[in-house]
């Protein structure tokens, strides 16, 4: 009986996630019924290969009108909201944070099933639960890893373009139109910010605060002074392009010089568990006394902690910012 009400009670809260997941993705804010209303407004066109960007952002954290406010209230969900846009994620924060109690309330159930541990529990439940949030995190970091490696061509050919006779605003539109994203649709936002009547301080501001890239808020800082004080504005263009390169290629010879030291990291930590399952081949009685027993239970989640923190050392230890 026991294991029946602990079935229906798992199946019961599974069903519940699905559901707020279900009703998450249905239910539209008022505000969101407006945009969709104005269809000509909230898309704009640019010459190129890709025509289409939204203008509105989406400000509403979830599609529950009760979430929303309390997300409202909360510093880091506005952050998350950040990371969730600069890693082109479209799904809101109340979603995610449904999908992350929901994977983390299953992980934690099915272990509990298998091990009647607490611990291993406790430890499945932020496991699972962290997915979504890890996904976000790498998007985000392999799309501004993008950005930034794209950004000096960028810059090349928004001096080229100058040079050949155009403006700064058809500069930023050949940008747009020329290069692949993430930098075109970053450009492209700008260029229509610019044209639908912001200051280029304005437009400026905005870009650097969704792609978070330091070159780009001192290429920014340069042209705002350019532009209040004057100078060669394809001369700061050609010098931010080249410290850029220089930087990138610095950055280059730094990770071939610790690339020993990330490889050893690497092997350091995958060593435990290799010799782990080698030594349960051989001799599966060994190994599961870490299992059955409640010290050997213990002994594992320790393990499994020191793993983590020795993998955090190592990381902060091998990357070198420059």
């Amino acid at each position: 009986m026991v294991g029946v009400a602990t079935g229906l009670t798992f199946l019961a809260v599974m069903l519940l996630g699905l559901g707020v997941a279900l009703w998450e993705r249905t239910q539209q804010s008022p505000e969101r019924l407006v945009r969709q209303r104005l269809t000509g407004v909230r898309t704009a066109t640019v010459t190129g290969p890709k025509t289409t960007i939204g203008l509105f952002r989406d400000e509403a954290m979830s599609g529950l009108p009760v979430l929303h406010r309390w997300l409202s209230r909360i510093a880091s969900a506005s952050t998350f909201r950040k990371y969730l846009e600069q890693a082109e994620v479209s799904e809101r924060v109340g979603m995610v944070l449904g999908l992350t109690g929901l994977l983390g309330l299953i992980g934690g159930r099915v272990v509990w099933s298998l091990t009647t541990s607490w611990a291993w529990a406790a430890i499945a439940v932020v496991g699972c639960g962290s997915l979504p949030v890890l996904y976000v995190r790498r998007q985000r970091r392999l799309r501004l890893g993008r950005y930034a490696e794209q950004l000096a061509d960028a810059l090349d050919l928004l001096t080229r373009s100058l040079r050949a006779g155009q403006s700064f605003m058809q500069g930023l539109q050949t940008v747009a139109g020329e290069m692949p994203d993430p930098t075109a649709t970053e450009f492209r936002m700008t260029f229509e910010a610019l044209r639908l009547g912001r200051s280029l301080r304005e437009a400026l501001q905005a870009h650097a605060d969704r792609v978070d890239n330091l070159d780009f808020n001192l290429l920014a800082t340069a042209l705002l002074i350019q532009r209040e004080v004057g100078g060669n504005l394809t001369e700061i263009l050609e010098h931010a392009s080249e410290t850029i390169r220089e930087r990138y290629k610095l950055l280059g010879q730094i990770r071939a010089l610790s690339a020993q030291n990330r490889l050893a990291g690497q092997i350091i930590g995958v060593l435990p568990l290799a010799i782990g399952v080698m030594i349960y081949l051989l001799q599966p009685d060994l190994i599961l006394v870490l299992f059955k027993e409640e010290t050997g239970r213990l002994l594992l989640a320790m393990a499994f902690v020191m793993q983590i923190l020795g993998f955090y050392a190592m990381k902060r230890i091998t990357t070198i910012k420059i």
